[in-house]
Order: structure tokens, then C-alpha cells, then sequence
């Protein structure tokens, strides 16, 4: 994954908050998990942990997992961090993959 960008998803969705229009931002599982640890059903509570949340998607198609969290400080900061740990393209579009589960703390 070192010699190839690691895919950054950043686009809007609703369903994550009652105005709706939400900022999103997602990465492969596996490069998450790399920067904040997996653990838990879907690998997601390292994320979870670090944002008070984390959001599932699956591509059902090829299996392919993508976890990321919502809002747009949270997205920003996100960006920033896998930034200091992987190479990342951004990508100005949801990928196909639909919303498995997600989760808040509070």
C-alpha cells in the first residue's frame, strides 16, 4: 500500500444528521486500520475511539470494506491524520459501496 495512494472519500450524504447533507469522508478499512487499530465487529473501534463514532460501507459487489466518520471537522481532521500516516489521493465522490452500520457515542 506504501507505493500506491491509499483512495480518500469525501462527499455529502444524508441520513447522518436530521438537516441531512452531511459531510462524509472514507477510506479502505484496511488503511484505517493501520493508523487507528482495529477491533470490534467490523474493525471499526480504533476510528470509533479516536472520533466518538465510526461509519461502515461495503461494496457488495467486490466485498470491498471502507470506514470513515461524518461531520465536517471530523472529516478534515480524519483527512489530516491518515495524511500523516498513509499516501492519499482524494476523491470527490462516494465510491460504490453502500452504508453497512454506524455508530455514535452519547
Amino acid at each position: 500500500m506504501a507505493d500506491t495512494p491509499c483512495p480518500f472519500y469525501l462527499f455529502r450524504a444524508e441520513g447522518f444528521a436530521p438537516s441531512g447533507d452531511t459531510v462524509v469522508s472514507m477510506a479502505p478499512l484496511e488503511a484505517v486500520v493501520a493508523v487507528y487499530g482495529g477491533g470490534g465487529a467490523f474493525d471499526a473501534d480504533g476510528l470509533s475511539a479516536a472520533f466518538g463514532g465510526a461509519a461502515i460501507f461495503r461494496n457488495d459487489a467486490t466485498g470491498a470494506l471502507f470506514a470513515g466518520v461524518w461531520g465536517t471537522r471530523k472529516a478534515s481532521r480524519f483527512r489530516r491524520e491518515m495524511r500523516e500516516h498513509v499516501s492519499v489521493v482524494l476523491v470527490r465522490e462516494a465510491p460504490e459501496a453502500r452504508l453497512v452500520v454506524w455508530s455514535a457515542a452519547g
